[in-house]
């Protein structure tokens, strides 16, 4: 009997330290990161998790809220997302030129500080698990470093994915004729050559930890680096690929947790269901410039009789024209506004689209910058809505597409065949039995020591 009471106290007392254990969550300072990862954060801490979490000194406020401790990045890392380039006509260059530009000084060049700065953080604090999201290539020193002297790393995907296939390219769509996998194989080979400085620079920085080269291009070192990726979507929105590694997962999507402090505006009462609803947006980064979408969209929609709601991101809206079927916020929270919306309007949000395919709406996106392009050309490809294929909409090109999505009942059977699909998903119950799993796996094989921590 006391063999027995002593094996079940022994098991408790194991079950509690798994739930006791210290985690560490990194994030790019990008909202589009930061919200995703401080949902999964939120999560980790609400089962019973100590939760660290790494970011810039922008989110200090937004992560503090929530009781979790943060810890600022250092450094280059430390930037403000919301800064204007430094670069002199930035403007001028490129999409492709700019994509480079931002790899650089948002990525690349904050490798060592954002390095430095997990390495003080797990010599000061025992870290059972580390969570990093995409983007987060400070991770990948101590990823090709010894695997007994770090945690166990779970790579977060808060983008599109971008491993390279021979099914798909990170734009092209998966393909059964010779031209599309022609096409397949330039998007490879464009994307190698363009993006090769980059992935020596990444190279060129790593080396001075006395840890060996990337073993991939570096887009794919993202994925296959970590522990277990977790791509934070369904597979129905992801270009399918046969050679998938078994350490990624497909969980769902992140969705933000329901708003309580949404005070409604005095017009909210006219989304009563009596005419259709299009939702507008720009995001939260590349939301400078109005007439990329919000303003063109805003004119284009002007005659119609839909009721149009623009959520700028900005509070400086008033050199916008907007029409009497229109109405402006600087901010709305979309688990309130997109379940009365019938169209998403949107330049390529991953995080948006996700967020509406959840609920079935359907999309008309425009956007070319960062990585919107990858998202447009995946909504396209779902059937679930209409990729204008620019960053510049004109009004008109808007126009003609929400009435083509609007009057073709097509566009919103595959988003609500999307909505199935992610609703099979529970993307923070798989977080948790993944982190469980891998704490407990952990802990049979060897205790992770601090004091061995790979630091340089």
């Amino acid at each position: 009997m006391v063999t027995q009471l002593n094996a079940l106290l022994l098991s408790a007392i194991q079950y509690l330290e798994i739930l006791v254990s210290h985690i560490l969550v990194c994030a790019v300072p990008n909202p589009g990161h930061v919200g995703p990862m401080l949902a999964a954060a939120q999560h980790l801490k609400s089962v019973g998790h100590n939760v660290t979490f790494h970011t810039s000194e922008n989110f200090r406020g937004k992560v503090e809220s929530t009781g979790i401790r943060f810890v600022a990045l250092m450094g280059k890392a430390n930037y403000d997302y919301r800064r204007p380039s430094d670069l002199p006509d930035y403007e001028k260059l490129s999409d492709t030129e700019q994509k480079i530009h931002l790899l650089k000084t948002s990525f690349v060049e904050t490798i060592p500080d954002q390095h430095l700065g997990v390495q003080q953080i797990l010599r000061e604090t025992p870290t059972d698990l580390v969570l990093v999201d995409t983007m987060f290539l400070g991770s990948f020193p101590m990823l090709l470093g010894p695997k007994p002297k770090r945690p166990p790393v779970i790579g977060c995907g808060v983008n599109p994915m971008m491993l390279s296939s021979d099914d798909c390219g990170i734009i092209a769509p998966p393909a059964n004729t010779p031209e599309g996998r022609e096409q397949i194989l330039q998007d490879k080979q464009r994307i190698s050559t363009n993006f090769q400085p980059i992935n020596d620079s990444i190279d060129s920085i790593i080396r001075q930890y006395g840890v060996p080269c990337m073993p991939h291009f570096f887009v794919d070192c993202m994925y296959l680096l970590p522990d277990i990726f977790l791509q934070f979507t369904a597979e129905a929105l992801e270009f399918p690929r046969s050679a998938m590694p078994d350490t990624i997962r497909f969980v769902g999507p992140l969705l933000p947790s329901r708003s309580v402090e949404f005070k409604e505006p005095a017009w909210w009462a006219e989304l009563d269901g009596s005419r259709p609803v299009v939702l507008i947006t720009q995001g939260t980064l590349a939301n400078h410039d109005f007439n990329e979408l919000i303003q063109p969209a805003l004119l284009g929609l002007k005659d119609e009789n839909i009721t149009v709601i623009a959520a700028t991101g900005r509070s400086d809206n008033n050199t916008l024209d907007v029409p009497k079927n229109a109405r402006v916020a600087s901010f709305i929270p979309f688990d309130r506004v997109l379940p009365k919306a019938d169209v998403l309007v949107t330049n390529g949000g991953y995080g948006a689209v996700n967020h509406a395919f959840s609920l079935g709406v359907p999309i008309v996106v425009a956007g070319e910058t960062e990585d919107k392009d990858m998202v447009a050309a995946r909504v396209g490809w779902t059937g679930a809505g209409i990729n204008l294929k620019t960053r510049f909409a004109s009004a008109e090109q808007i126009r003609n597409a929400v009435r083509a999505v609007l009057s073709n009942e097509q566009y919103r059977q595959e988003a609500q065949r999307l909505r199935a699909s992610f609703a099979r998903h529970s993307a923070l119950d798989e977080l948790a039995r993944t982190v469980s799993a891998m704490l407990t796996q952990d802990r049979e094989m060897s205790k992770f020591n601090p004091e061995s921590v790979y630091a340089h």
